[in-house]
């Protein structure tokens, strides 16, 4: 009994995060950038005739230079979610 609550106590922890370490990209960026981009973010500045971003390239370039304002440290897998997720609602840029 002993063995099975000390198996149980360790891989409890792992079963709890693996939905938010499955999620999927677009929907990881979605989340990173409601808690670290939205507050100064509104939607109108995706829509704006003077985008920042013209191309996908661009896109990101400021996705890390305001992470990197932030001092947020985000890794590149990160950026790239964040990428994914805006690329998806508002740019539709192609690859």
């Amino acid at each position: 009994m002993k063995a099975t609550t000390r198996v149980l106590s360790t891989l409890l922890p792992l079963l709890l995060l693996y939905p938010v370490a499955t999620l999927a990209d677009s929907e990881r960026g979605r989340l990173l950038y409601a808690n670290h981009c939205r507050s100064c973010h509104e939607s109108n500045v995706h829509i704006r005739q003077t985008q920042a971003a013209q191309s996908l390239k661009a896109l990101r370039a400021e996705v890390v230079r305001w992470q990197e304002a932030l001092v947020l440290q985000w890794r590149s897998e990160d950026v790239g979610d964040v990428v994914e997720y805006l690329n998806a609602t508002w740019y539709h840029y192609a690859e």
